[in-house]
């Protein structure tokens, strides 16, 4: 991908002297305010583009499943930022008062994202001059309420339930829970329930061990008076009954337990001070003590390597075995295709790079992980697979190079001046000089209620 802001903010930025006296700060200040509407201008002409190279299926190709995904892969987004750049371009072709207000630098990116999601033609001029004048933030809430007032209308409340969990930079797995209120509500009783009562056990503990004897009225009145909960319960709390209610009421027949899966190399297990690593699979780091004391856990399964390979992983056999899977995933990440993020381990296949009934080995340095749709097509096309360097190769029949390297594409812009964006946005000296933003308080009951007042108007009008 072209980076846009080398383009937009071509002004040099000179670096003073030591003891010089430095641009003084109005004018940097009006200098970014400029450069964030080019920015914008800039952002508008791009998804112009790719809203003609969806249109056109510039993006099909061997494996490739969506623009989205071509995006993602070619021009190095994030597979969520590919998709929502695809769903705004898309959704400007056919609101041309959001895409003219755009292009002159009047509504930011952040903005129009969100004014696309609930925007229709005869809405969109009404919805500009409200984005003209609130902050991003502002016009965010406002489609947000806008949405759930929808959904309300149209019984689809439950639609909205949410489970997700994602690790933090600094190793913390973080959840996010959106369920009906009276399960939440449940769900909340039982953890501060189970909290609590570790805490008075604690506090029963710590009396035993001063010698403190109360009498019958004192331990009643212990009881009544709600003891403070701390996180750390809250936490260990959940723990303890998400992993009660995976051991209750186990039948023959269902599935195993899903585990947690440690990678650590064998020389971090015997030696606090050795280099190797040592964290959950797909998850965070741990400490050398933290990977010995889960190893020991009869729950937990360990791979452990010695620093490169995985050791003893099974037998040669025509199917990968669980352990095998477990060091494919651990190696290729996910799915091996170039710009496919698949993960899900229900959705991954161990294909042999040499077909096992053509004398190749079941062995993890012949197999690779591919998604279920990207294995179907490496048969579907009769595709050669090979990992030179650990790089996934593939071949056509015909000899031709599918799933090529995604930094060939750019190679002919190096080296030159060329600006792909040149003569697709308006000239600098006819943009504003900031982008609009009121940034007052505002109502967001009435705001919501107005425009959806206007939108219910002007449907009306149009049955």
């Amino acid at each position: 991908m072209i980076d846009a802001s080398a383009s937009v903010l071509s002004r040099p930025v000179a670096v003073p002297a030591e003891g010089a006296p430095t641009e003084p700060l109005t004018e940097l200040a009006d200098r970014i305010c400029a450069g964030a509407v080019r920015l914008a201008a800039a952002t508008s002409a791009w998804l112009r583009l790719v809203a003609e190279f969806d249109e056109r299926g510039g993006w099909h190709g061997v494996g490739i499943t969506s623009c989205a995904h071509w995006l993602a892969w070619k021009c190095s987004l994030t597979p969520g930022t590919a998709r929502q750049h695809v769903r705004v371009a898309r959704a400007l072709g056919e609101l041309p008062v959001i895409a003219a207000a755009f292009a002159s630098g009047e509504l930011s990116y952040s903005k129009v994202r969100a004014l696309t999601r609930v925007a229709e033609p005869a809405t969109e001029a009404e919805l500009v001059e409200f984005a003209r004048h609130a902050t991003a933030s502002q016009v965010e809430r406002t489609v947000r309420a806008w949405r759930r007032a929808d959904d309300v209308d149209a019984g689809r409340v439950r639609d909205r339930r949410r489970f997700t969990w994602w690790t933090e930079d600094d190793g913390m797995i973080s959840l996010q829970l959106r369920m009906e209120p009276e399960a939440g509500a449940e769900l909340l009783a039982a953890v501060e329930s189970l909290a609590e009562r570790d805490a008075r056990r604690d506090r029963a503990a710590r009396k035993r061990a001063v010698g403190e004897v109360g009498t019958a009225d004192d331990a009643a009145q212990d009881d009544a008076e709600p003891l403070p909960v701390s996180t750390e319960r809250r936490c260990r709390a959940l723990t303890q009954l998400a992993s009660a209610a995976a051991e209750a009421d186990r039948r023959a027949g269902d599935p195993p337990r899903r585990e947690v899966v440690v990678v650590v190399d064998a020389g971090v297990l015997a030696d606090d001070e050795a280099a190797g690593r040592a964290a959950l699979e797909g998850g965070p780091a741990l400490t050398p003590a933290q990977a010995r004391r889960l190893a020991c856990d009869a729950a937990v399964t360990a791979i452990v390597t010695d620093g490169a390979q995985v050791l003893a992983q099974g037998r040669a056999r025509r199917f990968a075995t669980r352990a095998q899977r477990r060091a494919l995933l651990m190696r290729d990440g996910g799915c091996a295709a170039p710009g496919c993020e698949e993960t899900r381990v229900e959705r991954l296949h161990a294909h042999h790079l040499r077909s096992w009934l053509a004398g190749g080995r079941t062995d993890v340095s012949n197999m690779v992980l591919l998604c279920d749709v990207h294995h179907g097509v490496v048969h579907d096309e009769d595709l050669r697979l090979s990992r030179p360097g650990g790089r996934l190769v593939a071949v056509a029949p015909n000899g031709r190079r599918v799933w090529a390297d995604a930094t060939l594409g750019s190679e002919r812009f190096r080296g030159t001046a060329a600006d792909p964006l040149d003569g697709l946005g308006p000239d600098p000296d006819q943009l504003p000089a900031a982008l609009p933003s009121d940034g007052e308080r505002m109502d967001l009951q009435h705001v919501v209620w107005a425009l959806m007042a206007h939108r219910d108007v002007v449907r009306r009008r149009a049955a």
